[in-house]
């Protein structure tokens, strides 16, 4: 059964040798704990200490960063810092000055309180930009927030000294598991069981359980102790990269980059705080004397640092086979490449811009399905950049996602109102992330189906009309010959008598016949017959004028309609034709084959009352051609 921390403080100090504070910051710390002791009375002892009250005013002084009435007495330091920072304060210090040195052989001390120091500065001044928690309490956090490892090393040196021989290149986690293992409880415990006695409050206490490593905690994600567990990891990540070799630092960058980029801390801003912290750090180093060194420029490490290690996505984040094509539009480089790890893991076609000018460059190569939008771009800005994709017609169906770190309700209705779908909150956590974006999925493959369904339905109507138009022409055309049929001939000719009896036109029409048609059937058989047709089918459409429409009227018959013609014109009309297809000479067997036609031709006069009045005149000069003799044109009276 593990430990209690109780349990475990008992064991440490029965060696005597466990970590505490001494003389007048002990009696602070105990006397700070009275719900009766005055500022005046705390400020009163801590003045006793000379080394100590110069240390708590220095150190309240660069707490408070240039206040206009600089901290010159402890009382101000108690009136400006607050009794219970002031406690956590002094505690820190003492342990500083105290424990610089000990009988752990192989634990540098000095590294230990570089590093503590280091967290501390980061973890106040990243926490002062959250306003989560009093910067003052953090900094005083950050510093103890491994005290455990220094109690070890204190406490059990042979021991711990041979554990830190045998795991000399020990990360975090593995470090954690050799003090398990041997002594059955880790540096986390300690610190825990420390803080829990030196009072400090209940969250404290589970932030410093799991800063190291955050993916062990129960924090909800997103909820204020998950934002500060992640706050205080990433301090602590800095202190990692400013006290490490040179050849680990590049490496440890770019997991900075992606705790920062988790946080919502932009690139820009992690330097910020990174080079405010450089300038405090001189003057904290003097205040405990660890001595002053330069720290490596953050910049350039970040830099040199050409891409982060692969995020932990959600285990289900892939599990969606519909994929899209993603555009990630996003000036700071950590978020951009946040948001690009996550969309991929997803197995997402994923596209990024670091401007709206360069998006919208992009689009009309890449023609994304969902575009995610950092609403603080640089002008024209991301709320204008949602506007313009969304005034584009033909972009009705694109997903539009804005990023926002401003959650008011006048922010919202403005990325709303500009034509966006949905909306991020910064930090991006990965679960709601892929919540989201498997929300968007679901709308882009309903588009996507409807667009799919609606090309379909259209390409079917096109096909359909095409048919229609073959069957409508199928229907209008003699097969045989490829002249419209009979049907096609009344409806047309319909057409003309009806805009002959409107304007006044003349409307003539001719039948023909090919003579002895019979007979060719019955000598040389249908073969041929068709042949012959075919010949003469395709003379009469190469003879007849461009206004006239000839067609296949039944059998061996044709009919001609000649609209604005006089008969006499028709005649000639019927006569070349005539006279064409005597020309022709049709290949049979034993010889050759000359055809020839009759014709009758009449044209529309006021006797006519209907158009098969003009059609029964047409077929009788028709017979009376054949009467006379074939081969020839008749024209009635």
């Amino acid at each position: 059964m593990p430990l209690t921390h109780q349990q475990i403080l008992d064991r440490l100090s029965v060696s005597g040798r466990l970590p505490t504070p001494k003389g007048v910051a002990l009696e602070v710390i105990n006397l700070s704990q009275r719900d009766d002791v005055s500022g005046h009375e705390i400020g009163h002892l801590i003045a006793g200490d000379p080394g100590l009250s110069q240390r708590v005013i220095k150190a309240a002084n660069v707490l408070l960063g240039a206040p206009s009435r600089p901290v010159i007495t402890v009382e101000d330091a108690v009136t400006v810092l607050g009794m219970r920072a002031l406690r956590q304060l002094v505690l820190g210090i003492a342990l500083v000055v105290d424990y610089r040195h000990g009988p752990c052989a192989n634990f540098d001390y000095r590294h230990f309180w570089l590093h503590s120091l280091l967290t501390a500065i980061a973890a106040r001044h990243l926490v002062e930009r959250q306003r989560l928690v009093a910067a003052e309490e953090f900094f005083v956090l950050g510093l103890l927030g491994q005290v455990g490892q220094l109690a070890m090393a204190t406490v059990f040196p042979s021991e711990y000294a041979g554990l830190l021989e045998k795991d000399a290149v020990a990360d975090d986690v593995a470090r954690l598991g050799a003090e398990r293992a041997a002594f059955g409880f880790d540096q986390a415990d300690v610190s825990v069981a420390m803080l829990a006695d030196m009072n400090f409050p209940p969250l404290f206490q589970a932030l410093v359980q799991h800063f190291r490593r955050p993916q062990e905690s129960n924090a909800a994600e997103g909820s204020r102790e998950w934002r500060l567990l992640h706050l205080l990891h990433l301090a602590g990540l800095m202190a990692d990269v400013w006290t490490m070799s040179d050849a680990e630092r590049v490496l440890a960058a770019g997991r900075l980059r992606d705790v920062a980029t988790r946080l919502a801390i932009e690139e820009g801003d992690l330097l910020r705080v990174a080079e405010t912290c450089a300038h405090d750090w001189h003057e904290w180093a003097v205040l405990f004397g660890l001595g002053s060194q330069q720290l490596p420029d953050m910049g350039r490490l970040l830099a040199a640092h050409e891409g982060a290690p692969p995020l932990v996505a959600v285990p289900d984040a892939a599990a969606d086979d519909f994929k899209m094509r993603v555009l990630v539009v996003e000036d700071d480089r950590s978020m951009r490449n946040l948001l690009q790890q996550l969309l991929v893991s997803a197995g997402h076609q994923v596209h990024v811009a670091a401007s709206g000018e360069e998006a919208l460059c992009q689009f009309g190569v890449q023609r994304p399905q969902l575009v995610i939008i950092d609403d603080s771009l640089p002008v024209p800005g991301g709320v204008a950049l949602c506007r313009a994709l969304r005034e584009r017609a033909q972009n009705g169906d694109l997903y539009l996602m804005v990023v926002t770190a401003d959650n008011t309700p006048d922010k919202l209705v403005e990325a709303f109102e500009a034509g966006a779908d949905d909306h991020l909150l910064k930090p991006v956590t990965p679960r709601i992330f892929f919540a989201r974006l498997r929300a968007a999925q679901r709308v882009v493959r309903l588009q996507a189906e409807l667009a799919f369904d609606r090309e379909r339905m259209l390409r079917y109507a096109s096909d359909l009309s095409a048919a229609n138009e073959r069957l409508q022409q199928q229907a209008l055309t003699d097969a045989l010959t490829d002249l419209p049929n009979r049907r096609y001939a009344m409806e047309r000719l319909e057409q003309e008598w009806a805009l002959a009896q409107r304007g006044a036109r003349r409307l003539s029409c001719l039948m023909v016949d090919i003579d002895h048609f019979k007979s060719v059937n019955d000598r040389f058989g249908h073969h041929v017959g068709d042949e012959a047709l075919q010949r003469v089918a395709e003379t009469l459409r190469r003879t007849a004028r461009t206004q006239d429409v000839v067609c296949r009227y039944g059998g061996e018959e044709f009919l001609v309609i000649c609209p604005d013609s006089a008969a006499a014109d028709a005649w000639q009309c019927a006569e070349r034709m005539r006279q064409a297809v005597s020309e022709l000479l049709l290949e049979v067997p034993g010889g050759k084959l000359r055809l020839t036609l009759s014709a009758g031709v009449a044209e529309k006069v006021a006797r006519h009352a209907a158009l098969p009045d003009l059609l029964a005149e047409a077929d009788r000069n028709l017979y009376a051609a054949k009467s006379g003799g074939r081969n020839r044109t008749v024209l009635g009276s």
